[in-house]
């Protein structure tokens, strides 16, 4: 027999995985690369939850099918699509119907009722009548609907508001700040500590990493009721630092108990060995000799760890010496048998990690309870929940005792299928709120009363997990998708790797420079690197031929120094890499465009390029690079769509209109006012003319706003009856 071409063979495999992942008769969970289809055949599973089953059992009610996506684009996308799967079957007609729910269900067409036919159609009608609409929806748009339905069982202010993420960060903030002050009078030792241990970022960031963590810091503060010393006294019983401070176990293991004539006496020994003895007596003697026990401590560590921190495999010195001289041997030995002075300095190791992990976390959480409370002060003032509050109250409420049981009841009633999408983004808090939701689907006490089997499914892709910042852990989906499999045996698995999206050399190139790649070494963890996987891209796209260019990278000019004030702070310069490169990129869109380079279309066709099918992509959108490629395609004459997103704060002109709001809901602010006056609204930017002449020399408590009223200065009163309109 013939084997079938790979590509077909590839292509058949790929549709089986969706016909798996999509099948609502038992649990499944799929790893899907990018392109394989995976918002498909969530919306496939959804779609045929919802129609009749083939021996003539009603589908699943709209209601029971909760799907959690990670982002509100996708919620509205997926749901955006179901609803035009579901609409285009409402108005099709016998066989197009049959053919479309046959594709979708791999059963022949003329096994379909006409009274099946009418259920599917009924489907889009079903959709939109059912009370809240179809559950597609964040995670976090999940939890404010269980939180608002159940307030007094899950602790929290019934009508509470969801504080948006930019609200949330705006209160943190000054709550942060706040205590930063309070601390630069009260605490300026562990202040200090913070900001050198931080690093470039100072204190603020440090800070910044506990409300990623706050739950967790909240409750082992709160249960010492946010006590300083009993804080730290908590943690000298779990840390067990000694009872010096870094500096002074430096001092005390190089000065007071330091065996400085017997080092003296290993340097002679040294210096008549090899090159590997002289280069320890050299270390010994910078030892000795230096100023301060802390570089001496600098020194000596040589002798013992390697440039990376590690122990050194064996002493610095050779088999020749340690014979002729055994006492080298009893300081310096490394390995099965140490020597005396490795045993002291790797005591002291122990002991300067213990002092200095108190030393920092006592100093973060001196400074950062008190923030962490004083931001929750405000969300309470405000009745408001920000999006861990969210996750973490509706958490605590499925997973504890008592009120629980009755929750999961009220829900059991109407929620038998859980779909989660982006799985690999999902982080530890989620994962127990899902393990909650569903671990009655195999097990629970109210499974007899359902002719159904209660599904979950699970679909994501370790490689594409992106937001660590919020606590995403893609080894949980791993870990959670082994649990299922051993909840429930029937449970399928799908590996998507066929990509629909893009063309074999793309996917080639992808997959060479993950595979060759050295695998990312995790010293520490249960848990295997993901990024040792082989991939393996497999194109739907077979005989449509794609294209990878490497640019090579755009070096910097040296440029003469040029005078600072003599150019905007903010210009990019016409020498600047950014700008070089955006100017290649516009040239080589317009030859894209002008020269008629091929693009493919909908069923291998091809056809030239417009502007409109080119899609540029940055790393970020500040930094200079996102205006300068807008700007070089402008002028190079390619129509472009610009800004696909703006950050209306970021714009001059709208900072200009913000303060001309400031000045008139609080004339009295000067500062505003004087931007104003020097900006396009008023447009007096000479200096020594207006505004020098307006502001200085004022008595005790005379505003600007006065100054400008009382001018006599014709360019001056026209301002000013412009912002008295403003005001009125």
């Amino acid at each position: 027999a013939m084997t079938e071409p790979a590509h077909v063979e590839a292509l058949k495999q790929a549709s089986e995985a969706q016909a798996r992942a999509a099948d609502p008769q038992a649990s499944a969970y799929a790893t899907a690369n990018a392109g394989s289809g995976k918002t498909k055949v969530l919306i496939d599973r959804v779609a045929r939850l919802l129609l009749r089953r083939p021996d003539g059992r009603p589908g699943a009610a709209p209601d029971s099918i909760l799907c959690i996506t990670y982002t509100r684009a996708a919620a509205s996308e997926m749901l955006t699509r179901l609803f035009k799967t579901l609409g285009g079957w409402a108005v099709m007609e016998d066989t197009p119907l049959r053919s479309a729910l046959s594709k979708l269900e791999g059963i022949e067409p003329e096994k379909y009722t006409q009274e099946q036919l009418k259920a599917a159609r009924a489907l889009f009608a079903r959709a939109l009548e059912t009370p809240g609409g179809l559950r597609i929806e964040t995670i976090h748009a999940f939890c404010a609907r269980v939180l608002r339905r159940f307030p007094l069982e899950a602790g929290v202010v019934p009508g509470f508001v969801e504080l948006e993420e930019e609200d949330a960060k705006d209160i943190w903030q000054r709550a942060k700040r706040r205590a930063i002050v309070r601390a630069a009078e009260n605490a300026p030792e562990a202040l200090a500590l913070l900001a050198r241990e931080a690093g470039r970022d100072g204190a603020a960031s440090a800070l910044d990493a506990l409300r990623g963590a706050s739950s967790r810091l909240r409750a082992f503060a709160a249960g010492l009721d946010n006590d300083p010393a009993r804080i730290d006294r908590a943690l000298r019983t779990l840390i067990r630092p000694p009872q010096l401070s870094p500096a002074e176990l430096i001092e005390q293991a190089m000065v007071r108990e330091f065996p400085r004539e017997d080092i003296k006496a290993c340097i002679r020994a040294l210096e008549s060995g090899k090159s590997t003895d002289l280069k320890l007596a050299d270390t010994l003697r910078s030892t000795v000799t230096s100023a301060t026990a802390e570089i001496a401590w600098k020194y000596y560590r040589d002798a013992f760890f390697t440039t990376t921190g590690a122990l050194r495999a064996k002493g610095q010195y050779t088999k020749g010496i340690a014979e002729q001289y055994p006492l080298v041997e009893e300081l310096f030995a490394i390995g099965d048998v140490q020597g005396s002075e490795t045993r002291r300095v790797l005591q002291l190791v122990d002991d300067m990690k213990r002092a200095q992990a108190f030393a920092r976390t006592s100093a973060l959480l001196s400074i950062g309870v008190p923030a962490l409370a004083e931001y929750d002060a405000e969300k309470t003032r405000r009745g408001a929940l920000d999006f861990d509050d969210l996750i973490e109250k509706t958490r605590d409420l499925l997973a504890s005792e008592g009120m629980s049981s009755w929750v999961l009841y009220k829900l059991d009633g109407g929620l038998s299928h859980v779909l989660l999408d982006e799985a690999q983004d999902t982080s530890p808090a989620q994962w127990d709120l899902i393990r909650a939701l569903t671990q009655e689907f195999t097990a629970g006490e109210g499974r007899e009363r359902l002719q159904d089997p209660r599904t979950l499914f699970m679909v994501g892709d370790e490689k594409q997990s992106i937001y660590s910042f919020q606590g995403a852990d893609p080894a949980g989906f791993l870990n959670e998708t082994r649990a299922l499999s051993e909840r429930d045996p029937k449970a399928a698995m799908a590996d998507m790797q066929m990509s629909f999206r893009s063309s074999p050399e793309i996917l080639t190139y992808v997959d060479t420079v993950w595979n060759e790649a050295p695998v990312i070494d995790v010293p520490f963890g249960d848990t295997r690197p993901l990024t040792a996987d082989r991939i393996v891209h497999t194109a739907k796209r077979w005989d449509e031929p794609g294209l990878v260019e490497l640019w090579p990278i755009v070096p910097n000019d040296p440029s003469e120094e040029t005078d600072a004030w003599a150019r905007p702070v903010d210009a990019l310069r016409v020498t600047s890499p950014k700008v070089k490169l955006a100017r290649a990129l516009a040239k080589s869109v317009r030859e894209m465009v002008s020269g008629g380079a091929a693009v493919w279309e909908a069923g291998g066709k091809r056809r030239a390029a417009q502007p409109g099918d080119i899609l540029i992509l940055v790393r970020e959108r500040r930094g200079g690079l996102f205006e300068a490629v807008i700007n070089a395609l402008k002028s190079t004459g390619v129509p472009v769509a610009g800004a696909d997103r703006l950050r209306l704060t970021d714009y001059i002109g709208v900072q200009d209109c913000l303060n001309l709001m400031r000045f008139a809901a609080l004339p009295a602010r000067d500062l505003a006012l004087a931007e104003i006056l020097r900006g396009p609204f008023a447009g007096l930017v000479d200096d020594d003319r207006y505004l020098f002449e307006l502001a200085s020399r004022r008595k005790q408590g005379e505003t600007l706003w006065a100054r400008v009223q009382a001018s006599s200065d014709p360019d001056v009163a026209r301002v000013s009856a412009f912002l008295e309109g403003l005001i009125a």
